[in-house]
């Protein structure tokens, strides 16, 4: 598996290398090393493999010096590694899509593709990069995803949405599966992390978990507390990092709201079930730009998991996968929105727990257990080949 991400951190890396372990396969990750990381460790049956690239994101130079470094040394190491591993299958995850071909040299030498679109890379870039002169570069982005496609022996995506996208694209609809981001029960389970009662101590207590880019809109969220103000006492809990760290600080001093908002950094995945039962509200306030409208947040699905109500941006993707009796939904980047909807369930806690016991049944049709396998069984069987 080779991904420009780090492990464990990726949720889904690692519920994909748990399910194949489980399975009996043996994994070798092939992920981005961060500072403080061992160069290479072994569990059980999953090796994870740390290059020499770390994560800079800083502009467009940066990330396509990223990209290119990340994925020469990948094809170096796979080609090596396979030598001596033999691998039956290699299974690449986006962005960028250009990172299929570090697979080159083991696809010629007949070792299957599974291509894994995290995210759609010309939406992605059109988002990032898409303005000025370097829009001019978008036909070759897009040319790209169709050439890395093409070389694959077959893809999975993270919903249907992008999977219809992909089909509209030019990928046949046999090629393509989803294969969800779903929360696992084992570790998202409501039964081992009971609720606290709603507001029990007089506080409402909100939480936002996410890597902090931008896009994801934790800045909306500060300046929601800024707007409602005295008007209630709560607490915002913000668990991540990320680039955009130092611009939400300085939001949070801005709006003066650092004695009700913090900042907690990041906390181990096993961690977070029991944080998000002891809030009172999730909030998923991802900005409504063109490329997130192909996005639905894992954190949203953990959030449902855990039987927490949600309040989160009107996004067509989160609501494909969840009717409005499951989550308010509220215009994306209105802080003034999200602060009347926030006052609005704590003024009602029977419709609040309404909204939370909904979401979790909903959110157990896309339960992590189903997808898992259906996972394991594409897996299995390009490995066969």
């Amino acid at each position: 598996m080779v991904a420009h991400a780090v492990y464990p951190g990726d949720p889904r890396l690692r519920r994909q290398a748990d399910a194949l372990a489980r399975a009996g396969h043996e994994i070798d990750l092939f992920v981005l090393r961060a500072d403080g990381e061992e160069a290479e460790e072994q569990s059980g049956s999953v090796r994870v493999v740390r290059l020499p690239v770390s994560r800079a994101f800083s502009g467009f130079a940066g990330h396509v010096a990223e990209y290119l470094a990340f994925g020469g040394i990948a094809a170096i190491r796979l080609a090596r590694e396979h030598r001596r591993r033999r691998y039956r299958l290699v299974q690449v995850a986006t962005v960028p899509d250009v990172l299929a071909f570090a697979a080159a040299p083991l696809r010629l030498a007949g070792v299957p593709l599974l291509l894994d679109l995290h995210e759609d890379m010309p939406e992605f870039y059109r988002d990032r990069f898409g303005r000025g002169v370097r829009r001019a570069l978008l036909p070759l982005v897009s040319g790209a995803a169709r050439a890395s496609a093409a070389v694959a022996d077959e893809l999975i995506t993270v919903h249907e949405p992008l999977r219809q996208l992909s089909i509209a694209r030019g990928v046949s609809p046999d090629k393509i599966s989803v294969v969800m981001n779903s929360a696992d029960p084992r570790l998202f389970d409501p039964r081992h992390h009971p609720r606290r009662a709603f507001m029990e101590d007089g506080e409402l207590r909100l939480i936002h978990h996410s890597s902090l880019q931008r896009t994801y809109g934790a800045e909306v969220l500060v300046e929601a507390v800024a707007s409602i103000g005295d008007a209630l006492p709560l607490r915002l809990d913000i668990y991540g990092d990320g680039p955009y760290r130092g611009a939400l600080e300085a939001v949070v001093a801005r709006t003066g709201t650092a004695d009700r908002v913090r900042i907690n950094g990041p906390v181990p995945m096993d961690d977070l079930p029991a944080l998000i039962a002891g809030a009172d509200i999730g909030l998923v306030p991802t900005l409504p730009e063109p490329y997130l409208q192909y996005s639905l947040s894992t954190k949203l699905l953990e959030l449902a998991a855990m039987g927490t109500p949600v309040i989160a941006s009107d996004l067509s993707t989160f609501r494909a996968h969840f009717t409005h009796d499951a989550m308010r939904f509220v215009p994306g980047g209105d802080p003034n929105a999200l602060a009347a909807a926030i006052l609005a369930l704590a003024a009602d806690p029977v419709a609040a727990a309404a909204l939370g016991r909904e979401a979790k049944r909903q959110a157990a049709a896309y339960d992590w257990v189903e997808q898992a396998a259906r996972y394991v069984q594409i897996v299995e069987r390009l490995a066969a080949r």
